[in-house]
């Protein structure tokens, strides 16, 4: 088993603007025609457009081209396919040959659409993505989650709980809660508290829900995938501390894992972003190298 702890020096961003503002980084990264766009296809039929994803190919495609799948964050009430960066396409499709999408899912509001109703469009979208396999050329049945802090929650809950085929081979996890149960996102923390009971309609840390809905609380050797965290040491919606407690759960169980915290970041981790970045890459490499390359 492979083990890897970095302490490295800044990045990421996040919610709404998650993904939206690192202009600079695509000055050096694949030219823009490095890959294909087929935007807002329909995978479910949830109103306000909630069940549309795009898909970006790499202008060579086979049979061992691999799926990423973009989950984005909001706090579960706002957010769109829309966050998947530019940047971030031209670096997986257009250079390093994933086929990859970024997908719309159900948004709490007005007390509707609540946990699991996302975990229910995932799924959704990954059989729909299935479905497309053949036709678009990219390898069917297997599926690596890119998500960032709500969307991450989304990308370790479904590796780890809902994925009885094994189809997911990793997940990078931005910033994500793993707790539901912990003081320092409940009690401690009133932003996160309440983005969690209206998350799970349930205020009460000790909830049946609120553990059975925890990723730290329901991964186990046989459902754990590899999983790359980032995190910032400074955030204030999602303690630290929740990152490395996956951490250690994940090394508990052997699974392979890799820990990258970033000193005085906060939850958007908008000063090293292009350290997440390039360190995703190189996970990616090592653990779900895609079979086509531009």
């Amino acid at each position: 088993m492979k083990k890897s702890f970095v302490i490295a020096s800044g990045i990421y961003l996040l919610p709404l603007f998650i993904f939206l503002s690192f202009s600079s980084f695509g000055k050096n990264g694949a030219d823009s025609t490095a890959y294909k766009s087929i935007l807002n296809l329909a995978y479910g039929n949830a109103p306000e457009e909630r069940n549309l994803l795009d898909i970006f190919l790499p202008n060579q495609v086979n049979s061992n081209t691999k799926m990423l799948v973009f989950i984005h964050g909001g706090y579960w009430t706002k957010g769109s396919k829309n966050q998947l960066p530019k940047p971030l396409i031209q670096l997986l499709a257009g250079k390093k040959g994933y086929a990859v999408a970024s997908i719309n899912y159900r948004l709490v509001k007005d007390n509707k659409n609540r946990y699991p109703a996302q975990m229910e469009d995932i799924q959704q979208a990954l059989r729909f993505l299935n479905l497309k396999a053949d036709s678009l050329g990219y390898k069917r049945g297997e599926f690596g989650l890119l998500g960032a802090s709500a969307g991450a929650y989304l990308a370790l809950m479904y590796a780890y709980t809902a994925d009885p085929q094994k189809e997911i081979k990793t997940v990078i996890d931005i910033v994500g809660p793993t707790d539901f149960t912990d003081p320092m996102v409940r009690g401690k923390n009133d932003e996160a508290d309440k983005t969690i009971t209206n998350f799970l309609g349930v205020a009460d840390p000790n909830a049946p829900l609120a553990k059975e809905s925890s990723p730290l609380l329901r991964v186990s050797a046989a459902s754990a995938v590899p999983t790359i965290i980032f995190h910032g040491e400074n955030d204030e919606v999602v303690h630290v501390q929740q990152a490395k407690n996956l951490y250690a759960k994940l090394n508990q169980l052997g699974v392979k894992t890799q820990l990258e915290l970033y000193p005085n970041e906060t939850h958007e981790m908008r000063k090293s972003l292009f350290s997440v970045f390039m360190k995703m890459g190189i996970w990616l490499d090592q653990v779900y190298p895609s079979g086509s390359k531009n």
